[in-house]
């Protein structure tokens, strides 16, 4: 007699042999997801000193030539002293290819240089013709840093195309001619999320979502609120001269005030440039946060200048650690996305050769 359970495989249960059992448990959730991660920066000022010195003094000796080294090595120590739920970040950019981009760009800026001195008609030719090709160093040098930028395990992508870095260089020129350069927050705005809305960590892309009014309110109210000091502190200085035996007096206060006012429009820019993009800016479901307050990064900016003024560029390193340290320490991440879930995007490996242009001719592509 046969039992016909053995008989008929169709007849098995899921509880029988011939099936495996299947986990009635879903996986356990990453402890780490729906909290609020803060960074962290673990560097010093006296262990950067080290290295900037040591930098610095290269680059003479090698009349130069050691800067891509100087280059990695700054970056490495910034970007490994950089801390986010456990994981570092680190920067893989080898000094010798950037060197080769390097020579190539000098000897690009040279021979404009040259031809500039024998003929007016190719100096403009050079010109316009660099001037055409901002677009793509600014591309490319992001692309380059990018890709040799890694989280944990997780690179970097940039996957921003000429054509968009075209686009976006052609409308920024049509409304900064057409608003007399009144509406270059706008500028500013677009620039931001090229960067942003192109960015990937290993396969989580980030977005920006302020709009450009949110960039004309951070750049703008420094400047009314300068312009509403100004007309306070004139009115009171008006009133008391007519009580004052000497007005000069009063002008030369009143100039004082002028300058330090324009001495703390830029910083003040700067913070709150830093604050709407930090505030608006999320990497797939997870979102960015800053406590960054506007004045007191503001009050460190303008301290940094003076100290490497009075110590004639010895606390520039100290500078750098301060401000990089208030910068990283006020962001946080609130974590919807599993971190080690992260796959790279295939990618190419990226010439340096437009950064390092970028670099000669002083085009500024920093986030």
């Amino acid at each position: 007699m046969h039992n016909s359970e053995w008989d008929s495989p169709q007849q098995a249960t899921p509880s029988s042999p011939f099936f495996p059992v299947e986990p009635t448990t879903p996986p356990a959730r990453n402890p780490l997801l729906g909290r609020i991660h803060h960074f962290q920066f673990h560097g010093s000022a006296s262990e950067y000193f080290g290295i900037w010195i040591v930098n610095i003094l290269l680059m003479i000796v090698t009349f130069g030539l050691y800067a891509p080294w100087a280059k990695v090595r700054r970056l490495r120590y910034f970007y490994g002293n950089t801390e986010l739920i456990k994981r570092r970040f680190d920067f893989t950019g080898i000094p010798h290819k950037i060197l080769l981009g390097r020579l190539i760009a000098i000897g690009i800026y040279v021979a404009i240089s040259v031809i500039s001195n024998y003929s007016v008609k190719a100096m403009v030719i050079g010109v316009v013709a660099l001037y055409l090709a901002v677009p793509w160093l600014i591309r490319a040098t992001i692309r380059f840093k990018a890709r040799n930028s890694k989280f944990g395990n997780a690179r970097f992508y940039f996957s921003g195309s000429n054509k968009e870095a075209y686009w976006v260089f052609l409308k920024c020129i049509v409304i900064n001619l057409f608003t007399l350069g009144l509406f270059f927050p706008v500028l500013v705005w677009m620039y931001k999320r090229y960067c942003l809305d192109h960015l990937y960590a290993g396969q989580l892309k980030f977005k920006l979502k302020a709009d450009w009014p949110a960039y004309m309110r951070a750049m703008y109210m420094p400047i009314f609120l300068f312009f509403g000091i100004l007309l306070a502190v004139g009115i009171m200085l008006a009133l008391a001269g007519q009580l004052s035996r000497n007005p000069a007096q009063l002008v030369w206060l009143f100039l004082a005030v002028y300058l330090l006012g324009i001495f703390l429009i830029w910083p003040l820019m700067s913070a709150r440039i830093f604050i709407t993009t930090w505030n608006n800016t999320s990497i797939s479901r997870s979102e960015f946060q800053t406590d960054c307050g506007q004045w007191h990064y503001t009050w460190i900016v303008v301290t940094n200048w003076i100290v490497k003024v009075l110590s004639l560029g010895l606390m520039t390193p100290w500078a750098a650690i301060r401000l990089y340290r208030y910068q990283v320490e006020s962001l946080s991440l609130h974590l919807k996305n599993d971190p080690d879930l992260m796959i790279n995007k295939l990618q190419a490996e990226y010439s340096a050769l437009a950064e390092e242009i970028s670099d000669i001719f002083d085009i500024d592509v920093s986030l």
